[in-house]
């Protein structure tokens, strides 16, 4: 939920509705899906596989949607977002994440699906 959020920052930063449109719509039906097949995986399903390809998409739509790192530090309009800023967005969606996530798990428990 962080890197959505995050992508959709920057995009607004940007100045593009679209970009910030099409990362909510596809962002929310990943984490959706992401949440909803979670429970069904088996388990010797690997734990790092779906955080690791989540991390590789975020970062590709990065590189060919938003600016270069190169690009934002030879700008006079755009600078970095702060690396504490990033750090307390990503724990509050983790938190965020982790109470959702259990109430699901609970939820689906107590009707019997898992």
């Amino acid at each position: 939920m962080a890197m959505v959020y995050l992508l959709w920052k920057n995009f607004q930063v940007l100045e593009n509705p679209h970009g910030m449109r099409q990362i909510l719509i596809w962002g929310t039906i990943f984490i959706v899906t992401m949440i909803g097949f979670a429970p069904l995986l088996p388990t010797s399903w690997p734990d790092y596989v779906i955080p690791i390809g989540y991390s590789l998409g975020a970062r590709s739509l990065a590189e060919s949607f938003q600016m270069s790192k190169q690009a934002i530090g030879e700008s006079q309009d755009y600078e970095f977002q702060s690396v504490w800023n990033v750090i307390a967005v990503s724990i509050a969606f983790l938190f965020a994440m982790v109470a959702f996530t259990l109430v699901w798990f609970l939820g689906l428990a107590a009707i019997g699906l898992i």
